[in-house]
């Protein structure tokens, strides 16, 4: 397979969406430029079929019934024996006799959503694989992952804001090490989800993905977390994300504007802060989000702006903040996702400004969230 030509980043990401770490990793500020020379790397899609399972289960069910006749030759009750034969091998065959462990991959559920014929993969009680389809990588340590769901028609079954748990036995750790992230697809987006992640010299989660190939399979559970988005749950969201933290920001924005036409009037202001302008990631996607709606407004924030740069430079302060979104009020919300010094650094802001303290674990209900 020859690797083709990495398109630009705008054409890439129109529809593909990303995603956030919501650990540790939670919304490092990227420091390293885009890398063109970076190749889409893709993989086919495959179907596996389980002919040797039900061959397997055949078999074990014509010897059942051939242990049961030699049983009944020697005593006299074939009529028995045929019915403890046919009960034992129907058993086996419909899975109840099987004795190796159970499979982990995907077991679709039917959808009580809208989604119609759709068919929920995810599990909250037990992880479950989904094989790599698709790798873009943006810089030399971020890229967004597609992992493939069982069929064209299933999707996730997450509840907008709400995000994943991945799982990975780690060489060297006793124990499987667990992180979450945010996909930005929704159930919208059918037979596959994605994830923006930034591999980190110390994060094992994110090392671990980076180094997946295609066809390799990644365990997850959900859905969890405590925001679940509503149409018009408030009249205005006022968003401060830092780095890859603008990955749930951008899953409820999208669910807002896809919501317009059936008459969700959320406004959106969102402040993304980052250290250099090559760091602005999905900058051409939120630009084309916000020229097409005139309710979400996006000011950008950078450390070290490039000569000629019209936005805001510096940190997010508490100024900026009372300059760029809404005052508070009972029907405002300010979301926060970013790396742990700037999320204690916004809370303490927004409550200087008149907002409700922000607790050390959000709830839906509060006025200051933090994913």
């Amino acid at each position: 397979m020859h690797p083709s030509p990495t398109p630009p980043v705008a054409q890439r990401f129109i529809c593909l969406g990303s995603a956030h770490t919501l650990h540790v990793d939670c919304g490092e500020v990227p420091g390293d430029p885009l890398d063109p020379a970076k190749p889409r790397i893709t993989g086919q899609s495959s179907n596996t079929f389980h002919f040797p399972r039900i061959a397997a289960d055949r078999l074990l069910f014509d010897r059942g019934k051939e242990t049961a006749d030699n049983m009944a030759s020697a005593s006299g009750l074939l009529p028995l024996a045929l019915a403890i034969a046919a009960i034992v091998g129907g058993y086996i065959f419909f899975g109840g006799g099987n004795g190796t462990a159970k499979s982990k991959a995907a077991v679709p559920q039917k959808s009580a959503s809208k989604s119609g014929d759709a068919n929920i993969v995810l599990s909250k009680t037990e992880f479950r694989e989904f094989p790599l389809k698709e790798k873009i990588v943006l810089t030399h340590n971020t890229a967004v992952y597609r992992f493939g769901l069982p069929r064209p028609t299933d999707v996730l079954g997450l509840p907008i804001g709400q995000h994943i748990s991945l799982e990975a036995h780690i060489e060297g750790n006793e124990k499987p090490t667990v992180r979450s992230y945010t996909p930005t697809t929704s159930d919208n987006d059918k037979g596959h989800f994605d994830l923006l992640i930034k591999s980190y010299p110390t994060g094992n989660i994110s090392k671990y993905v980076a180094n997946l190939k295609i066809g390799d399979k990644m365990r997850v559970r959900g859905p969890k977390g405590a925001m679940v988005y509503t149409p018009n749950m408030v009249r205005r969201f006022g968003m401060i994300a830092g780095g890859t933290g603008i990955t749930p920001m951008l899953q409820v924005i999208k669910a807002i504007l896809r919501g317009r036409a059936s008459g969700d009037r959320t406004e959106v202001d969102l402040l993304f802060a980052n250290v250099n302008a090559e760091d602005i990631l999905l900058k051409d996607e939120l630009d084309a989000l916000a020229a097409q709606d005139d309710k979400f407004r996006v000011h950008y924030v950078l450390n070290n702006p490039p000569p000629g740069w019209t936005g805001a430079t510096g940190f997010v302060t508490q100024d900026l903040i009372e300059e760029k979104l809404p005052a508070p009020a009972p029907d405002v919300k300010i979301l926060i996702c970013g790396p742990p010094p700037m999320v204690k650094a916004m809370k303490g802001a927004t409550e200087a400004l008149g907002f409700d303290k922000a607790g050390p674990v959000s709830k839906l209900q509060d006025q200051v969230f933090c994913f």
